[in-house]
């Protein structure tokens, strides 16, 4: 359950989250091992939302700790390229729009291909931060 709530948690505030309604997330289970780039892993989240893989559908309590959470991230410009560590692929719905998120596995880099922005945390302390947030989120279920 690590992986979809992870997920979940860090698409809530990836520039489209802030300020913005989110109706749910739909976090998809498997990946294949790959080496991603910016459009093999976007197209493939697409692919994956138009098949309607299989996923978890997240939605309701899990926004404030969230958003708590996403304090932490700071906006960089998106280079589209290699995305080495991807692990994770969602498709966030704004009022029914979708959006493509990518998240490595160190949690370093959160990636909203739709917006072709980024989101990252700089130090450890940012990253404990994150860590005891998520944590916290966790234990909700």
């Amino acid at each position: 359950m690590m992986r979809p709530l992870l997920v979940a948690w860090l698409a809530f505030g990836s520039g489209i989250g802030f300020g913005q309604v989110i109706d749910s997330v739909h976090v998809f289970k498997k990946l294949p091992t790959a080496a991603y780039t910016s459009a093999s892993a976007n197209a493939l989240a697409w692919k994956l939302h138009q098949a309607k893989a299989e996923h978890v559908t997240l939605k309701g309590a899990e926004i404030a700790t969230v958003r708590e959470g996403m304090a932490q991230y700071k906006p960089v410009p998106h280079r589209s390229g290699p995305i080495p560590g991807l692990q994770h692929l969602a498709i966030v719905f704004s009022r029914g729009r979708p959006t493509a998120l990518g998240l490595t596995g160190d949690l370093d880099r959160l990636i909203n291909f739709t917006a072709r922005s980024e989101y990252r945390i700089s130090s450890m302390s940012e990253h404990l931060k994150v860590r005891a947030i998520l944590l916290e989120l966790m234990m909700l279920h």
